[in-house]
């Protein structure tokens, strides 16, 4: 792919038009000349010419007319498309029992995805192998070598700062201070971004799950542990030293509890699944597993309903300030937690209704255990977008006199 300097004089004015063009085609998928000069005012000669750039630097190609109504007599015209193809993003969500990576194209369309599960008994070096051969696992499926990456986006477990190091991470044993952004270069030959998970996952939800309609929002992840993420306005919310969201540490106790010896918070200690399956047994339920209480709850088990009620106002009474200090439009729950359905909607539905001021729409995630590797995948798209797609100038285009 060509790249170019920026300066003044006529090279500027090709790479404005160039921008212009690529813009115009990229929003309808495909485009013939006419409907280019139409969108962006140019004359044919100087569309003419921006297709000749775009196309000798890969993002453009001629593809056949799928419009039947075309004229069959003269000469065909000329149909072009972005070659979403030319490159490809790749998106990882890396964590102590699962790794997930897919591959997607500019237009972000998944062409590619594996997910390998691991124990909590692997060492960082050992998990960031298993990343690798999994990331090349993915790649080989395509297939897409690794010189065609044009980005790469990370999800990992706890407070990530901007330069993609892992501050803190208590669900991963010893990746606290890992720079996680710097290991995964080495894997890569572009740039890594390296974020929260459910930072990621509220990212995509907004993209193409639940969130699609809803710019101020907030996303529960609720299973062992809970975290959460917030957008707002649109934008993601990470606070000054990226634990914006970190709900599980909420105390709910009038003495602070502290962290509990199994590194989980107060809150999610009182509300996770292994609290939910704990208060099945005391009640006498011998379910294997949390998932069978949830699954249960929602198909009116009474004694799963009692659990969830209880886990549910516990919930409330740590979610309410966020609510109070955010006031989102949506509250989206994801996780484990999903598995009881609309129960789990009513029953945080009637204990957040009494501790918030104006209440928020509730809904279920729609894109569970893709959530994470689908944001990763939406981080590296737009650094691929702005720095790949976007190295034509984009000012107004200008006519060459």
């Amino acid at each position: 792919m060509a790249h170019f300097e920026f300066g003044s004089g006529p090279q500027v004015l090709r790479q404005m038009n160039c921008a212009a063009v690529l813009t115009a085609i990229r929003a309808t998928g495909t485009a013939r000349v006419t409907d280019l000069m139409r969108a962006t005012g140019l004359s044919r000669p100087t569309v003419s010419a921006a297709i000749s750039t775009l196309m000798a630097d890969g993002w453009v190609e001629e593809t056949e007319a799928a419009d039947v109504e075309l004229p069959r007599m003269g000469r065909p015209a000329r149909v072009l498309r972005f070659r979403a193809d030319a490159q490809y993003v790749l998106g990882v969500d890396v964590g102590p029992h699962k790794i997930h990576c897919a591959v997607a194209d500019l237009n972000g369309t998944v062409v590619s995805q594996i997910r390998r599960e691991v124990t909590e008994s692997d060492t960082p070096t050992e998990l960031l192998g298993r990343a690798e051969e999994t990331i090349q696992r993915v790649l080989d499926a395509v297939p897409v070598p690794r010189s065609s990456l044009a980005a790469v986006g990370i999800g990992t477990p706890g407070i990530v700062d901007r330069r993609g190091a892992v501050l803190q991470a208590p669900s991963v044993p010893g990746w606290d201070s890992l720079e996680l952004g710097s290991l995964f270069s080495r894997i890569a030959p572009c740039p890594v971004h390296t974020e929260n998970d459910v930072n990621l996952a509220v990212l995509a939800e907004r993209w193409k799950g639940a969130g699609d309609d809803a710019d101020n929002l907030i996303l529960v992840q609720w299973g062992v542990r809970v975290g959460a993420a917030i957008l707002v306005n649109g934008q993601l919310h990470r606070g000054a030293h990226g634990a914006a969201g970190e709900i599980g540490f909420v105390e709910l106790d009038t003495e602070p509890q502290g962290v509990q010896a199994d590194g989980l918070g107060p809150l999610e200690s009182a509300v996770g699944t292994d609290w939910i399956l704990r208060r099945a047994r005391d009640l006498g339920d011998s379910s294997p597993d949390a998932a069978t209480v949830l699954i249960a709850a929602d198909g009116g088990d009474s004694r799963a309903l009692q659990v969830l009620d209880e886990a549910c106002d516990r919930l409330a009474r740590g979610l309410a300030s966020f609510v109070s200090a955010i006031d989102p439009e949506l509250i989206i729950l994801g996780g484990t937690i999903t598995l009881a359905g609309d129960a789990v909607l009513a029953e945080m539905r009637r204990h957040l209704t009494r501790r918030a001021l104006v209440m928020p729409r509730l809904a279920l995630s729609r894109l569970g255990d893709d959530a994470v590797a689908l944001g990763a995948v939406r981080v590296a798209l737009a650094d691929a977008q702005r720095r790949l797609l976007d190295v034509y100038a984009t000012s107004s285009p200008v006519e060459q006199r």
